[in-house]
């Protein structure tokens, strides 16, 4: 929008007389300034910066988190260390006595001790429970020996799970003998015992000849 200034210029010259008129004194010149208005001077320039577009390129910023995809990836690899298949194909925990294939029929040989402590009658409980902290103690103490550092710690931890092995395959032997629960049961209880105690036996050997089970 613009705006106008109007400025007229009047001279006072006196009465007009004719087509030519002299000013009767050249101090009397006015000087009127019509239509000034305040309101229509120009406004002062404004000093605000240029906002940029949506076109023009932002500075990049260096973020410091770590990617995703580093985390994956390390997560993989220690995933991958942490379980190693076992010889029948299952995958091993994160323990050390996990790894082992002695402790994995240490479990099965306790599965089946528990069944058949059920099918004992009450007047022979204490074969019962002999059998079920037998075969309780074979897995337990090989899994501390298995965590043990030192040689001499995991063997002695070795030799105690064989003992309390040993006592499993008595406990069945009395099973058959006394003729309670199923036969078939306990001589497969039996077998897993004797191959534990088999197993154990080889890690005992190792320990001996300074290798690691």
């Amino acid at each position: 929008m613009q705006h106008r200034r109007a400025c007229a210029f009047r001279g006072t010259l006196g009465p007009m007389s004719g087509k030519s008129s002299e000013p009767s004194d050249p101090r009397t010149v006015r000087v009127q300034l019509v239509g000034v208005d305040s309101s229509d001077e120009d406004p002062p320039p404004t000093t605000e910066a240029p906002r940029p577009t949506s076109d023009e390129p932002r500075p990049m910023t260096h973020d410091p988190r770590p990617t995703p995809t580093s985390h994956a990836h390390a997560h993989a690899h220690a995933h991958a260390h942490a379980h190693e298949e076992l010889s029948d194909g299952r995958v091993a925990g994160p323990f050390p006595h996990e790894k082992l294939d002695a402790y994995q029929v240490a479990l099965k040989m306790t599965a089946l001790a528990n069944k058949l402590a059920e099918e004992i009658p009450r007047g022979h409980r204490s074969i019962a429970d002999h059998l079920l902290r037998a075969s309780s103690n074979t897995v337990l103490l090989l899994a501390e020996g298995a965590n043990r550092r030192g040689a001499g710690l995991k063997r002695q931890r070795f030799v105690e799970s064989r003992g309390e092995c040993g006592e499993v395959g008595a406990a069945a032997d009395l099973l058959v003998v006394l003729n309670m629960g199923s036969a078939a049961d306990a001589d497969e209880l039996k077998r897993l015992a004797s191959r534990v105690s088999a197993m154990l036996t080889r890690l005992i050997a190792r320990l001996e000849d300074g290798k690691a089970p």
